[in-house]
């Protein structure tokens, strides 16, 4: 295929003096082409006219600000010294003129010396190139790995705030449901379904983004190999060959840096992060893909992102091509666990999630959220089933490993704090309910204030529990204290300042 000069244009043929020059005039027009860029960009780029750019180009021995400015201008930074140093050496081999040949019998090592010493540089030219492309692929991971460690931190705080919302959008829901069925109801409703199924898709792209992280790692592993491995190759092949082109060139190994609207606006805004978040995985993928597939023999050995759709069910197992250990599949018997729970068959939920947490542990890890959210349904289940002492006994188990991987904060581990209690209480334990709730009270009014519906939920909870331990005195102060807050913050009508007031 005839070359491109840039925008499309074909390359006129090139007339150079020697060797030398041909190889500079390819080697810079390779770079405008791998640019993108016309001769009348490089015109006003490198101020130089747009004909003496073609003259240059068509063989001409240019002078060095020429090729340093058209390798600033078409060269990506990480590459440009190399670049540039590779072009002036031709430049420098290009003014040397050919010696003449003697007339009488050679003084010098014969043609089959020089044939030898051209294949020679050939071999430690095929190399170099062979580095500088695994020196672009290693700044490719490395790119993708970075967006991937940025979007991991971007969906779990997203994470944490639609958990807030679900909360809040359900107790919204459950106060309008005292009332007659209203526009308002229907509303928060749709809210609700939405946020749930907003939280679902950034769990789903937080698992792609984590799995972009491992591809990334371990693609980077392989290349820094192979940097090491081509670096040796150079060094053995010029060894002694103090004429070498690659001579000049610097070192190409480097360590990677360690660094690390409609009625519903909010939703809309949700959606559009999610949106972008699913982008930037699918660029991730494909970047990563890539340099697997170059990296491979003959393509094979690919790690493809699945995305969950392409999971195929069969009967209540929810098999999956995947595999039982495969993230994909793993989301799919989470969902299906889910949804025999909310049809209204709890002890069969239990049964499901219980033969997956060993999954999932061994897949993901003991305290990755997924693993830890299936503990958490398994033991909410539980309780529903009937089993208010087991549900109680997993709840306490599992308060310590949310506090460690999300920290004592986090809404899920303040979720698990009361929902232990709850069941602890149900359990025949009030008064242990009644303290662990105190304790909950102080944590939620520290981090949302004592108005927060959290907090006035708990403060409600503790109340409650207090009674049931026989403190009647300290639950009914409690229940004013309630009321009065509630009936502030909330309006005298409201159904759970009712509620407190009963």
């Amino acid at each position: 295929m005839t070359p491109k000069g840039g925008g499309g244009r074909s390359w006129g043929p090139i007339r150079a003096e020697n060797q030398h020059a041909e190889n500079l005039a390819k080697l810079l027009r390779a770079q405008v082409d791998a640019s993108g860029k016309t001769l009348r960009d490089l015109e006003s780029e490198i101020k130089v006219s747009k004909a003496q750019v073609g003259v240059y180009l068509a063989g001409k021995i240019p002078d060095d600000p020429f090729i340093i400015a058209v390798i600033e201008a078409t060269v990506p930074p990480a590459l440009r010294e190399r670049r540039t140093n590779e072009a002036l050496y031709l430049r420098k081999q290009a003014l040397v003129p050919s010696p003449r040949t003697p007339s009488g019998p050679p003084s010098a090592p014969g043609p089959g010396y020089a044939v030898e010493q051209a294949a020679a540089q050939a071999r430690q030219l095929e190399t170099y190139d062979r580095l500088t492309r695994a020196l672009e692929q290693q700044a490719e991971v490395e790119r993708a790995k970075n967006n991937s460690d940025k979007l991991v931190m971007i969906l779990l705080n997203m994470i944490h705030q639609l958990d807030r919302r679900v909360s809040d959008l359900v107790r919204e829901r459950d106060e309008l449901r005292d009332r007659p069925r209203s526009e308002a109801l229907e509303d928060a409703e749709r809210k609700l379904a939405r946020a749930e199924e907003q939280e679902e898709r950034a769990r789903t792209e937080l698992q792609r983004a984590e799995e972009k992280q491992r591809q990334a790692e371990k693609l980077q592993t392989r290349l820094q190999d192979q940097l090491r491995q081509l670096t040796d190759e150079l060094d053995r092949l010029r060894a002694g060959d103090a004429d070498s082109p690659i001579n000049t060139l610097p070192t190409l190994i480097y360590e990677v840096d360690e660094g690390r609207r409609s009625s519903d606006p909010v939703g809309d805004d949700i959606d559009a992060v999610l949106a972008r978040a699913s982008t930037v995985n699918d660029e991730d993928n494909d970047t990563l893909t890539r340099v697997t597939s170059q990296l491979n023999e003959a393509g094979t050995n690919v790690v493809q992102d699945n995305p969950p759709d392409n999971a195929s069910t069969e009967d209540d197992g929810w098999w999956v091509d995947s595999g039982d250990e495969h993230p994909d599949s793993l989301r799919t018997r989470l969902r299906f666990a889910v949804e025999t729970a909310e049809g209204g068959d709890p002890n069969r939920a239990v049964d499901l999630v219980n033969g997956l947490i060993p999954d999932m542990t061994s897949a993901l890890g003991a305290d990755h959220p997924d693993t830890l959210t299936a503990r958490h349904n398994a033991a909410t289940w539980a309780g529903e089933a009937g089993d208010a002492t087991g549900a109680a006994a997993d709840l306490a188990d599992l308060i310590p490993r949310l506090t460690r991987a999300l920290g004592p904060d986090h809404p899920n581990t303040h979720t698990a704090r009361h929902e232990a209690a709850h069941w602890a209480g149900q359990a025949g334990d009030a008064t242990g309910a009644a303290a662990a709730l105190a304790d909950l009270i102080n944590d939620r009014t520290r981090l949302f204030g004592p108005n927060h519906p959290g907090t006035l939920l708990t403060r409600h909870e503790a109340a409650r529990w207090a009674g049931e331990a026989g403190n009647i005195a300290g639950a009914a102060a409690a229940f004013a204290d309630l009321v009065n807050d509630r009936t502030r913050v909330l309006g005298p009508d409201h159904p759970d300042t009712l509620r407190t007031r009963q």
